[in-house]
Parts: structure tokens; sequence; C-alpha cells
């Protein structure tokens, strides 16, 4: 009998019942490789980085965050210890983020989950001209961590999960300091979920058509900044300035395309030309750049996940690569008004962390 009631994993409950978010803790270990993803740090990127990570959630089970998705997303802050496998030049990370991870048939016994998180990460060992000289992945000790993940999870009961996940982890400062050439480190996952209260999840049937976000199409106009430096040995920061404005076309309940246009005025580029340029500064070609982008948005409520990708078009002093992408998450504080913080990339380089202030119209 104690048998059944430790597998009993149907977790669902009428709609009539008493509804409450549960709270979960959850433990988990990873193991991964890096990707040598610049020649700058070949020699030193055949390590496994290996962590140990611990998490509080909170499972949303309102019929209106139902209605936004027809999943059940959970939302939690991780802290996740990483040895980066190489100690004497790596070190090690604490990172602690945020997240949000909507879940796909959660009632089974089987269910998958997404994960999307970003926030702080201290580092142990940074890069130094002459006690650490080979440490290209990292040149200042706060930096940030995006995550994005893909798990499989197994309810044992309704108070237990077991869970098996794959991660794609990236660690920059964005930047603000060089050199910047960040750890793109992927990472398998084993772990469980352990919930503080029975969990109870209602069976609702799709309402087709309630409609979510009344407008189809609309604009975005928005204004970015940020800081960065163009070599470690002078330590200072530089402006980077933009603006640009992005059509969207919602297709689906949650998700809009986009396309448009942006210009960027990035001051490091600006010295990088005046330092090449010195004795023929009459030649110097213009620091600006212009782009085309093409991307997608994920839209829960006040926030928004965004991806894109940029082409320049006008780009007289060539870029890293001509095409880049940025990873963002968007918050809106009124019907027109929204901030955001973003992730802006050359490949698998992180170029810059941008804040941005947009308007909807």
């Amino acid at each position: 009998m104690w048998l059944a009631l430790l597998f009993a994993s149907d977790a669902a409950c009428q709609e009539g019942e008493k509804l409450i978010n549960p709270v979960s803790m959850g433990i988990r270990g990873h193991y991964g490789f890096i990707i040598p993803h610049s020649q700058a740090i070949a020699g030193i990127a055949n390590a496994n980085p290996w962590s140990l990570e611990a998490d509080l959630a909170w499972h949303l089970m309102r019929e209106r965050i139902w209605k936004h998705c027809y999943c059940y997303p959970r939302t939690g802050i991780s802290l996740n210890y990483i040895n980066f496998g190489f100690p004497e030049v790596l070190g090690h990370s604490l990172a602690v983020y945020p997240y949000i991870e909507p879940y796909i048939r959660p009632q089974k016994s089987f269910s998958i989950s997404f994960r999307f998180g970003m926030g702080p990460a201290l580092l142990s060992k940074v890069y130094d001209s002459e006690s650490n000289p080979d440490n290209f992945f990292f040149s200042n000790p706060l930096s940030f961590i995006v995550v994005v993940n893909a798990a499989l999870n197994y309810r044992l009961n309704s108070r237990l999960t077991t869970r098996a996940a794959f991660n794609y982890n990236h660690i920059s400062n964005g930047g603000l300091s060089q050199p910047n050439v960040g750890m793109n480190f992927p990472t398998a996952n084993l772990g469980f979920d352990y919930s503080f209260t029975d969990v109870c999840i209602p069976r609702r049937d799709k309402d087709t058509a309630r409609v979510l976000y009344p407008d189809k199409f609309w604009w975005d106009a928005y204004l970015l900044g940020a800081m960065k430096e163009v070599d470690k040995e002078e330590e200072k920061s530089y402006p980077v300035f933009g603006a640009g404005i992005v059509y969207h076309i919602l297709v689906g309940r949650v998700l809009a395309i986009n396309g448009g246009t942006e210009w960027i005025s990035d001051y490091t580029v600006k010295e990088q030309i005046r330092r090449e340029y010195t004795h023929d500064p009459a030649s110097a070609p213009d620091h600006n750049r212009a782009a085309a982008l093409l991307g997608f948005n994920l839209l829960f409520g006040r926030f928004s996940f965004m991806h894109q990708w940029g082409m320049y078009y006008y780009a007289p002093y060539p870029a890293r690569h001509q095409v880049y992408q940025r990873y963002g998450l968007n918050l809106r504080f009124t019907q027109k008004l929204y901030i955001g913080i973003n992730v802006k990339a050359h490949g698998h380089v992180a170029d810059l962390m941008e804040g941005r202030l947009g308007v909807r119209f």
C-alpha cells in the first residue's frame, strides 16, 4: 500500500478545489564542457565544469496565469556553485539568478519544462596580466550568467519529482571590462524537486475564443545605453548609445514576430579607429553602425522574453561579425512604456549588456 502511495503520480484536481501556488525546493548536480569559441581561450577550454545548484520555486496555478500560455509556469530563484574544472586559472563561481519556467502537461507523470534565467555571478579568478594572463574568459569578478534549460520531469508522488535536464550557460561581464571572451558551457544535470505541500494541478479546458492581447500589430521605439572598455590595460569605460524601431505581429496567443532597424554609436569603436588612424585621421571611417533586425517575443503579461538577430547594413569600420544576436527580458510598467535588459553578442562572444527604455504605439 505504501508503494502505491509513493508512486501515485496523478497530481490533478478539480476546478472547485482550493488552489495554492505550491512552494518547492530543488537540488541538482551539473556536469559539462566548455565550447572553445575563440583562439584566445583554446589552450584552457579543455576542461569539464561541474556545479551544485539549489533553487526555490513557486508553481503558479491561478486561472489567469493558465489563460496566458495554457501552461502552469514556475518562477523562482536559483543559487548555483560552479567549479570550472581548471581551478588554478578559471577558479569557481557563485551565481544567483531569477527564472521563469513554463511546464507542459504538469498534471501527468512525465512533463516537460523550459527555463530562462539571468543574474549576477561572482568569480574567484579573473584575468591579470601578471598573475593570471591565460584567463581571457573573465576580467571582472562581478559578471552575469544567462541560463536556457530544457528538462524532463517525472513525478513520483504529489510532493516529490525527479528531473533530468540540459542547460546552455553563458557567463560574461557584458563588455563592461576587457578581455571579455566570456564562457559558453553546456551541462547535463540530474536532481529532484520537493514541494512543501501536496501539488494539486487543475484540469482546465482551453478557451480559444478568449483574446489575451487585442493588438495584433504594434510598433516599438526604444533607446539603449551601455558602458564598455576598449582594453584591460587602459581600464577606461566608454559609452554606447543607440535607438531603434521595431514592428511586431502577433502570430499566436503569446508569440509575436518582429522586424525593424537600429542605429548604434559605440565609442569603443570610435577609440579603436582613433588609435588605428593616428597618422591619417582624415581617412578614418565613421564609427556608427546600423542594422536590420528580425526576431520574436514571448509574452507573459507585463513581461516579455526577446530574441533577435541583427545584420549590419551600415558598418564602415567592420564589426567582429556581420551578424549578431540579442537576448533580453523586458518589463512593461504602463500600457505604453517598458524597460529592459539585454545581452548583445557577436557569435559566442558577448559584445555588451545594455539597458533600454521603450515606448509602444
